[in-house]
């Protein structure tokens, strides 16, 4: 199908804040009708604040003729041409489709500034949303290498059987045959994959970054998997296996697991020590201090959202017993083999917000790890209601994370925020990983 040529217009403009996810904003005015203006506020992607730039602005897609009842107008598509004057927080973004493709929003920014960046977003979160006026938010603990990271690649797949990432605010595929943030071994796979047509709609590629295992979905043909083999890929069928603290997981194609292994190593240290008040810290701050203070050693906790067991396993070895809740069943089904030679776990399938509530048995801490939304109110409702001693919440979305914290800290003031950990998990991405721990106020 061929694309539509619409009016381009170009305008001058001094980027303005940026937003949370990763865009700046500018105003132009436009000309509607004779002796008629009107201002308009755009996001500019690949900006920083600050800069003078030539913006390109797209004329929408008009609505169909026949108009489907979900259908709404799309943002118009907006790049820079020009840039005069530059941030000095930028540099040269390695990837050569930075700014169309949708997957990075931070390659133009220095690494620093982005981590300053990050820590200030969930400043601002916590302050307007969570209600606090001083936040103890720490440093954000940065990517060792921020790039070659991601451990789990989804690619679209164009009508040619070319796999890529499709362009930002469309279902355009872009053909790729390697991406920046990707494991070297997924780029590797994607560069065999991209000589030989491929189902569509899309392709799965994840792999073991301690393990060198690498999963495909769907799996390819016999005369593609030798190639891939013969390029020196270690290729599973139907599960692959990880390392994370020296316990070895075995994880399916839709089981979740941390997408950065590197980070995800700092993310468990950060959990145990948010949970057990452990000395091992990995950068002791007043609020880390705090955490310190706590007990050494519950007896019961619940690891809700547990996915394949990760937290469960390592947990295990510091408490009496482990109460892990999930309710995929491909999780279940990794977190049951992950877990067959711990006694002291046990694994409940489930949905979170129906099975938390029924728990009456006593339980002295709590690590929840939600999905983007984050925790629905009977959660809430439940930990307000039944509290735990100590909770850490694991977040990848500081919004939702202010919210919830709103509510348990403020609105029920149940519960103290002792501290809240931004992690960069998706670095060159707007994405923002937390761990907030709290206590019983109680306590």
């Amino acid at each position: 199908m061929i694309r539509e040529e619409r009016p381009i217009s170009y305008h001058t403009v001094t980027l303005g804040a940026m937003t949370r996810e990763g865009d700046t904003l500018a105003e132009i005015t436009e000309q509607v009708e004779v002796g008629e203006q009107h201002t308009r506020t755009l996001h500019i992607p690949a900006g920083l604040p600050g800069e003078r730039v030539t913006i390109a602005v797209e004329a929408p897609a008009p609505p169909p003729k026949r108009r489907k009842r979900h259908w709404k107008a799309r943002p118009p598509r907006v790049w820079i041409t020009e840039i005069h004057h530059s941030s000095p927080l930028r540099t040269q973004a390695p990837c050569p489709v930075f700014g169309i493709c949708g997957g990075c929003q931070l390659q133009h920014m220095r690494y620093n500034a982005q981590l300053e960046w990050k820590r200030s977003v969930v400043q601002q979160l916590l302050h307007d949303t969570g209600g606090f006026d001083t936040p103890p938010v720490l440093e954000t603990v940065a990517c060792d290498d921020p790039w070659h990271y991601r451990n789990h690649m989804r690619f679209s797949v164009n009508r040619s059987g070319q796999p890529g990432l499709t362009a930002r605010g469309t279902q355009r595929v872009l053909p790729l045959t390697s991406c920046p943030i990707a494991h070297p071994q997924i780029n590797l796979a994607l560069e065999v994959l991209s000589a030989y047509p491929n189902e569509r709609p899309q392709v799965l590629i994840r792999c073991g970054a301690a393990t060198g295992q690498v999963l495909i979905q769907p799996h390819p043909n016999p005369k593609v998997a030798q190639q891939l083999t013969e390029a020196g890929l270690d290729l599973c069928s139907e599960t692959m296996e990880e390392k994370l603290r020296g316990e070895t997981f075995r994880i399916r194609p839709s089981s979740f697991f941390q997408t950065n292994t590197a980070q995800a190593e700092k993310m468990v240290q950060m959990v145990l020590n948010g949970l057990l008040g452990s000395r091992d810290s990995l950068a002791p701050t007043q609020h880390q201090a705090s955490i310190q203070q706590l007990h050494e050693h519950p007896r019961a906790v619940i690891d809700a959202y547990c996915g394949v067991g990760t937290f469960a396993r390592l947990l295990a070895r510091h408490v009496d017993k482990v109460i892990a809740i999930e309710e995929s069943a491909s999780a279940i089904k990794d977190a049951q083999w992950n877990l067959r030679e711990v006694s002291n776990v046990e694994i409940l399938k489930g949905k979170v917000e129906d099975l938390l509530p029924t728990l009456h048995s006593r339980v002295d801490g709590l690590v929840i790890d939600p999905p983007r939304a984050g925790c629905q109110q009977i959660v809430l409702d439940t930990l307000v209601q039944h509290p735990v001693d100590r909770i850490v919440y694991v977040s990848c979305d500081p919004a939702t994370l202010a919210r919830d914290l709103h509510i348990l800290c403020h609105l029920h003031p149940t519960y103290r925020l002792l501290s809240v950990q931004p992690l960069d998990m998706f670095p060159q991405t707007a994405h923002i990983e937390c761990v907030a721990v709290l206590e019983y106020s109680q306590l």
